[in-house]
């Protein structure tokens, strides 16, 4: 497929690692990308940094929201600010290393329309998908970090899911909502020469920094990934997934608002399902359904 990449990076603080991911991006990357970057209220000089290569021309997108929105409200800005084949999400401590890393990832969507997101790494189930010259495709359950996903896979599945607060299980549904859908998650490993690395970090700050991001995961897993988790495999739920807060850009700045039908969708099946998710957990025909699917486990 011709066109170009959107390359999506969400920012909040750590400034050191952004710089390190975007300068690997230019360095290493051939294939045509439209760079776009979204910061979510960052207070470490982040900002200033991003409208100077807005100015550039190094960033070809870029929005500065006001507060902290979370992963996905950001991220899923990145769909809508590029019309491209193809969408990229990129974490802000991800380094590429190779100079073909994204005409790799495109070559391997193309390749397998069955797949739906494509990143880099080894499955610690080592499961096989498929061989692609020398590299290995492990089938996984999602994919993280960075991910590749095709604007049809887009169009059927919608976007990230914005029900997880400031850091959430977004990928994770993502993924879920593709296996459901028939899709495959696949990431692409060479033995020889990895493709990313992870940046280096202020370690004095990362401590608090993974406790944040622990605290939010553990809250998310036990109340609304795994109410929605049930609802998506339940067929409760459609995996087509809009968004929750609707965008106004105006130039660099964005508002949102709330999307009420969305919200009214929400409490209905807040109201519906929750009562009796323990017994639904509990079931036979839960349990059938974890074993039919190949869901009884966790990434």
């Amino acid at each position: 497929m011709d066109g170009p990449v959107t390359l999506t990076i969400a920012t909040f603080n750590r400034l050191a690692c952004t710089r390190q991911c975007i300068d690997s991006i230019v360095a290493c990357t051939q294939h045509p990308y439209r760079l776009t970057l979204v910061d979510n209220g960052s207070a470490d000089g982040t900002p200033e940094y991003l409208s100077g290569l807005h100015a550039a021309g190094v960033i070809h997108n870029l929005v500065l929201l006001p507060e902290n929105m979370g992963i996905s409200p950001a991220y899923n800005l990145g769909w809508e600010l590029c019309d491209a084949p193809y969408y990229m999400k990129i974490d802000n401590d991800v380094v590429f290393l190779r100079d073909d890393w994204l005409q790799t990832l495109v070559r391997c969507a193309d390749a397998h329309p069955d797949a739906a997101m494509l990143g880099f790494g080894v499955s610690s189930r080592r499961i096989v998908y498929a061989q692609d010259g020398r590299n290995v495709l492990y089938h996984v359950g999602h994919v993280g970090g960075c991910v590749l996903i095709r604007r049809d896979v887009h169009e059927k599945l919608g976007f990230w899911n914005e029900d997880y607060g400031p850091y959430g299980e977004e990928d994770s549904d993502f993924g879920l909502r593709a296996r459901l859908a028939g899709y495959v998650n696949v990431v692409i490993h060479d033995p020889d020469a990895p493709f990313i690395r992870y940046c280096d970090q202020d370690f004095s700050q990362h401590g608090q920094y993974s406790a944040w991001k622990a605290e939010n995961r553990r809250r998310n897993l036990n109340e609304a990934f795994v109410l929605n988790d049930c609802l998506f495999k339940c067929g409760f739920r459609s995996t087509y997934v809009e968004r929750k807060y609707l965008p106004r850009i105006e130039g660099l700045a964005c508002s949102f608002t709330a999307n009420k039908a969305y919200l009214r969708e929400q409490a209905e099946r807040e109201a519906r399902y929750r009562p009796h998710l323990a017994r639904i957990l509990a079931s036979e025909e839960f349990a059938r359904i974890n074993d039919e699917m190949g869901f009884n486990f966790w990434y």
